[in-house]
């Protein structure tokens, strides 16, 4: 094999590790949803848990989409107030929530903010709450799912909401809490919190790089075979 043969198939094999990095699909988003299934004060609600689902999902360019599902509630329950944290690096202040879809009716009255500023019974303070109607016909119950897009910070992901609400003494601190309200026949109340999680991390892609070493490798190969055979 002459030397200019060699040369032209290293080069095509540069130019094909090329094509497959231009190919290679984008790295998984990293989801994390937080599954509410043990009660720390109150009443439980009816139905076996996990009562409430809290799923963030990276969205890219400092984006998280957030949905809640109310799948495990039953009868007339409905949650009043929804607590999550906040990096400590990051102002929770900073953040604006936009309503992206699932029962308007249901949606928070209002989306409160700011560093350990809101205390879930006798747990620690949060960084985030969630105000909810409990007026009739506006609550967040059975059934209902709202989804929020988090904006507000550049850099922020998911791993941002992952975060313990500061000491107060009482029940926790946990990474999330609830309140939910109208249990059973005497209209209990309960506070619930996540111990069950589910997490994706993304799949890092093979940088560029790497596909070019490994495409001079084959080159280098490829010449040494034909000055052996010289």
């Amino acid at each position: 094999m002459c030397e200019n043969s060699v040369l032209r198939r290293g080069i095509i094999v540069r130019w094909l590790c090329l094509a497959l990095l231009l190919a290679a699909p984008l790295a998984r988003a990293l989801d994390y949803d937080y599954r509410f299934n043990t009660t720390f004060s109150g009443t439980g609600p009816a139905g076996l848990g996990p009562w409430i689902d809290a799923y963030f999902h990276d969205v890219g360019n400092g984006t998280v989409s957030l949905v809640i599902s109310n799948n495990g509630l039953s009868g007339n329950e409905f949650i009043s107030g929804l607590y999550f944290n906040l990096n400590t690096n990051y102002n929770a202040t900073s953040l604006a929530f936009q309503f992206m879809g699932g029962n308007a009716v249901a949606a928070p009255v209002n989306i409160l903010t700011g560093r350990d500023q809101f205390k879930a019974d006798g747990d620690g303070k949060y960084d985030i709450l969630f105000d909810f109607n409990t007026g009739s016909g506006d609550r967040f119950e059975a059934g209902d799912y709202l989804e929020f897009l988090i904006t507000g910070i550049p850099t922020l992901n998911v791993l941002d909401f992952q975060y313990m609400s500061a000491p107060a003494g009482g029940a926790g601190p946990f990474l999330a809490a609830a309140h939910v309200q109208s249990i059973g026949d005497l209209g209990a109340s309960g506070w619930i919190r996540p111990t069950e999680f589910s997490q994706v991390f993304p799949v890092p892609e093979p940088s560029a790089a790497a596909i070019f070493a490994l495409g001079s490798v084959v080159y280098l190969r490829l010449r040494s075979r034909s000055q052996k055979r010289a």
